[in-house]
């Protein structure tokens, strides 16, 4: 049975993405990222889906994905010191 469809906390470059693609497919890493590099040259669709997928993705074990990795970044609009007045 092969893994579900997850961001790889261990075999990643920038995001995991391809990591957790090859990991999935039950097929090597580096061949997913050569493949994927080629196909930003030709195909140039590949970047707009690479990035869909690491906001969507969780990391494997049930971590965050890159939308909450974001929300983390900017603030989530939640946890504002000041109560949200912004003067």
């Amino acid at each position: 049975m092969k893994q579900p469809l997850t961001r790889s906390a261990s075999d990643k470059f920038i995001a995991g993405v391809c990591g957790g693609v090859a990991r999935s497919l039950g097929i090597d890493s580096g061949l997913v990222r050569i493949l994927t590099v080629v196909l930003a040259f030709f195909w140039g669709l590949i970047i707009p889906v690479y990035l869909a997928l690491w906001l969507v993705l969780p990391l494997e074990e049930g971590g965050p994905t890159g939308f909450d990795d974001l929300k983390k970044v900017f603030g989530g609009g939640n946890s504002s010191s000041n109560g949200g007045d912004y003067r």
